[in-house]
């Protein structure tokens, strides 16, 4: 009788472990569960254990709970892809999906990763021009302030040589003016003479 039991354990639990196993689940994913990606990602890859049916999709969604657009999902031998859009930005990222398995069974679960990609820095031609109008100028300014200086000290020059030959000018021209005096002078007393 206890032959028979164990006959009877032995083939439900064989019975019950093939029905478990025909049922598809999720095997791995890309990016992984929990995993930091350090390059730009454009697509995301579901693999199964067994075969899922068309129309299996997830949805992708960013820190702030904003939907990511996906473009397109293709279900080739148990693995669903989505290509993206665009290129992930850097931040946090949660994967909701929902699958059919090739039984009809409805399957669903989430899974998040991170995206922590070097970023480029891009110079602009515009903002180089810039930068040489800006150097430009600066020359022209530094030229001017020197060219003004120099007038400066040439004004400078002039004005004081003006104002140390300035008592000259007076004593020359008071000259002048007793020279022509004492020339009409003696000119009058010929004429009475």
């Amino acid at each position: 009788m206890k032959l028979i039991k164990a006959f009877f354990t032995t083939l439900f639990i064989l019975a019950f472990a093939g029905t478990a196993s025909a049922h598809t689940g999720l095997s791995t994913t890309n990016p992984e569960d929990g995993s930091e990606v350090t390059e730009a990602i454009d697509s995301i890859s579901l693999t199964y254990s067994g075969q899922i049916e068309e129309g299996s999709s997830f949805e992708v969604l960013d820190a702030e709970g904003t939907e990511v657009s996906v473009n397109e999902f293709t279900v080739t031998d148990g693995v669903l892809t989505g290509n993206l859009e665009n290129p992930l930005e850097n931040g946090e990222y949660t994967v909701n999906w929902n699958s059919i398995s090739e039984d009809g069974h409805p399957l669903e679960g989430t899974f998040g990763f991170t995206v922590n990609a070097p970023v480029e820095e891009v110079i602009t031609t515009g903002q180089s021009e810039s930068t040489e109008e800006v150097e430009t100028t600066n020359t022209m300014t530094e030229e001017a302030d020197e060219t003004s200086q120099a007038t400066e000290v040439a004004s400078s020059a002039i004005t004081m040589d003006q104002q140390e030959s300035s008592p000259l000018i007076w004593v020359i021209a008071a000259l002048a003016v007793v020279l022509v005096a004492v020339s009409i002078f003696a000119i009058a007393r010929r004429k009475k003479a």
